[in-house]
Formats: structure tokens, C-alpha cells, sequence
């Protein structure tokens, strides 16, 4: 596969004529997401943000062993997250300065949150979940996800960093790619910190956006907003999208939001978005949609992979495209368009118009 999202995954798409390095990368994937979490827990990445350093440096800085952080250094080398200078110091590649906390296109927080115990410790369970249908977070954590997150706000301000992040580059494309002018007012349902929404007001002078996620999430919206320079065309409201949306908009973007949710209650949260979509308006999920059948092997694992973590700690999935035609037709909704967005979250947009309600 081409580089992915996904610590833990293999560095590029093994060859179909190599099946024993197939094979290798199957049964030690696990140990690059914890070199990952070493090196965040010691902060390389950040440390070697000045250039190469030695790991004598290094060790110095951190108390780490240095024999063992020489180890840890080369082996990330070999990764391709550092790499080995002539004099044997180090410094990071392009790849590994994705990994530092402030930058462009900082991959930091995602990655974070994707070695974090709260994100590796229920695939431990994933046999049980296969067996079973039903998510393992809750019995090993004594609560679901959602409630992990109230009770852990440095987790929960790291999944908003993360999908911040991660919306940047996909609000750009969103607004290359769909025609914004038509519409007066966007409602990000679920929003966040309000990056997505910002990308999009930016690209679209007139239009006015309405930020809608719990109080939580739109802790940090106001701040982002403002430096954003859209806080004049844009509000954050907190709420329960499993209850009630905010009226006034008519175009309500979800984006990672359907794929959270079983199909109860993403048909919930969808019928909630028609209760106060206007007939004129549309619906817009940005989520990736999986083909019916994967024709290459090997193909992309990403949508994947994201489909089984939706298992062991969610109740979601990632969906083909009959599955979310179901979905909206449930809510009175119907399915008018299907796009990808070139970009690295290999997300489409799915566009739904209302059907009239006699």
C-alpha cells in the first residue's frame, strides 16, 4: 500500500511475488506501532527536529539506555522514519518529520491516538469480536468509547487533534471538488474543532457555517474559528446529534461521523439531518466507501483495517455503496451522487437529497 494513516502497517505494498515478505509483514506489524510509541514517549521525533544527533546526545537528553536507544534509532532507520548520517548521527526523513508535533502536514496526533492503549489494547480481542459481532472496548475498559473519551480528556483532545488534522487537506479538496456557491449555510454535524468547515468557508467567500459537535468537541471550535478568519460567518453550538440537529442550514456535511455509528444509529443520526433538512438541501457524508468485493490482492488494507478497528472498539463500519444507499433510504433520504476526493484519506463524497414525506 501506498504510505498509511495506520501506524503499524507495512511501509509500502508488499509485491505479490514476494509471499514470504507477505508474511513477515503480517506477523510483525505489531512492533512498528510500538517503535512508534517509544519514540513518542521519548520524544524523538521532536528532539531531532534542530538535525542529526548522536545517540550519545540522544540517550543524554532522554536517560535512555544508549546502547538501546543506538538499537531503537537504527531499527527506525531500517523503517525509514530516521536515517543513519555517514558520522553515525541521525536525523529524521521526510516520513519521520510527520511525526513531530508542529509543522506542515503533522501526522503527529493521529499517530498518537493510534498507538495509544485505548486504540491497540481491544484488537487483542479481535477474535472475540469476530466471533461474537460485538465490540470488545467495552468489556476491557468497563464503558464504551465515547464515555473512555469524557472520562479521559487527553484522549479526547487528541482524537479532535487528530481528525483537525486529518480535515485540513480533505476540506480543501471537499471545496475543489463540490460546487459550495449553491448553498447559503453548512452544517458540520460532529465537527470538531472546526477545521473542515474553516477549509471550506475559506474557499467560499458568502458562506456561513455552523460547527456541531458535543461540548467537548467544540471546545477548541471558537479559537480555531477565529484564527481561521471565518469566526464572522461561523458558530460552534454543542449538542447530541443522536437527538436533534440544529435547524438553519442547507447543506449538512458528515464527515467520519456515519461510519462511528451501527446501522441503527446511523439511521438515527440520518433521520435526524432530514427532520430539518429543507427540501432544497442536500447531505454530504465524506467517509471512504469499500468496493462490494476486493478484486486486487494485495489491495489498499487501509478502509480495511479502519473496518475491523470499527469492530473491536466502535459499533461502526466502513460501507460499500449499496450498504449506505440502504442507509439513507431508511431516513427518507436518496442517494443522487458518488465521488472520490483525490487525497491521502482516500475518503468519496456521498451526496443525498430528501424525499418528500407525504
Amino acid at each position: 500500500m501506498s504510505e498509511s494513516p495506520v501506524p503499524g502497517a507495512a511501509v509500502s505494498r508488499p509485491e505479490q511475488s514476494d509471499p514470504v515478505s507477505v508474511v513477515f509483514r503480517l506477523v510483525w506489524g505489531y512492533t512498528t506501532s510500538a517503535i512508534t510509541h517509544t519514540a513518542f514517549e521519548l520524544g524523538l521525533p521532536d528532539l531531532l527536529e534542530s538535525g542529526p544527533r548522536s545517540a550519545d546526545d540522544l540517550a543524554e537528553e532522554t536517560g535512555a539506555h544508549r546502547p538501546s536507544l543506538h538499537r531503537l534509532l537504527r531499527t527506525m532507520a531500517a523503517l525509514g522514519i530516521t536515517q543513519e548520517t555517514e558520522n553515525g548521527d541521525f536525523v529524521l526523513t521526510e516520513a519521520g518529520a510527520l511525526l513531530q508535533s508542529k509543522g506542515s502536514g503533522s501526522m503527529d496526533a493521529m499517530a498518537r491516538l493510534f498507538v495509544h492503549e485505548s486504540m491497540w489494547r481491544p484488537w487483542q480481542g479481535l477474535t472475540e469480536s469476530v466471533r461474537t459481532g460485538e465490540p470488545v472496548f467495552e468489556s476491557q475498559f468497563g464503558m464504551d468509547y465515547w464515555a473512555y473519551m469524557k472520562q479521559h480528556p487527553e484522549v479526547s483532545r487528541l482524537f479532535n487533534a487528530a481528525m483537525g488534522d486529518a480535515s485540513q487537506a480533505v476540506g480543501t479538496a471537499v471545496a475543489a471538488a463540490y460546487d459550495l456557491t449553491r448553498f447559503r449555510t453548512v452544517v458540520d454535524v460532529g465537527g470538531g474543532n472546526g477545521t473542515l468547515l474553516s477549509a471550506m468557508l475559506q474557499a467560499t467567500p458568502g458562506l456561513r457555517g455552523i460547527v456541531f459537535d458535543s461540548a467537548s468537541g467544540v471546545a477548541q471550535t471558537k479559537d480555531h474559528l477565529m484564527a481561521a478568519g471565518v469566526s464572522d460567518r461561523c458558530e460552534a453550538r454543542a449538542g447530541n446529534f443522536l437527538e436533534a440537529l440544529p435547524e438553519g442550514g442547507d447543506l449538512y456535511v458528515f464527515k467520519s461521523v456515519i461510519h462511528d455509528w451501527d446501522d441503527e444509529r446511523a439511521t438515527a443520526i440520518l433521520r435526524n439531518c432530514r427532520q430539518v433538512l429543507p427540501d432544497e438541501g442536500r447531505l454530504l457524508i465524506v467517509e471512504p466507501v469499500i468496493p462490494e468485493a476486493v478484486t486486487v490482492s494485495p489491495a489498499d488494507p487501509f478502509p480495511y483495517l479502519n473496518d475491523l478497528n470499527m469492530m473491536v472498539s466502535l459499533r461502526g463500519k466502513e460501507r460499500t455503496q449499496p450498504e449506505y444507499e440502504a442507509l439513507l433510504d431508511a431516513a427518507h433520504l436518496r442517494l443522487s451522487s458518488v465521488q472520490q476526493v483525490p487525497g491521502p484519506e482516500r475518503v468519496f463524497l456521498i451526496e443525498a437529497v430528501p424525499v418528500p414525506q407525504s
